[in-house]
């Protein structure tokens, strides 16, 4: 993700292409999405929207982030036939 790139269409992306990934919308679950939450292997990735700034848990990198959420969807599409379908029809490489 370079400075220039809008956050919001981050989220947007992922959410599209992570099947098994829970969203948060603004009031009334209407508007951007304003949490994503993936739970993978018994432990949960979460990145949200926090006083106009873009936070991950755990709280690393945003590029280290996104490298660890799809080396663990990685490992469990390897047990799941529907996720390793989703994790390639978005054009991911398996790890």
């Amino acid at each position: 993700m370079h400075d220039e790139d809008d956050p919001v269409e981050l989220l947007d992306y992922l959410a599209e292409r992570i099947p098994i990934a829970k969203v948060k919308r603004g009031h009334l679950n209407r508007g951007p999405i304003t949490e994503l939450t993936v739970d993978v292997g018994g432990r949960s990735l979460r990145i949200y929207w926090k006083k106009e700034a873009l936070e991950v848990s755990p709280p690393v990198h945003l590029t280290a982030w996104v490298d660890l959420l799809l080396t663990r969807l990685s490992d469990a599409a390897a047990a799941d036939a529907d996720l390793r379908r989703a994790f390639l029809r978005s054009g991911w490489a398996l790890r």
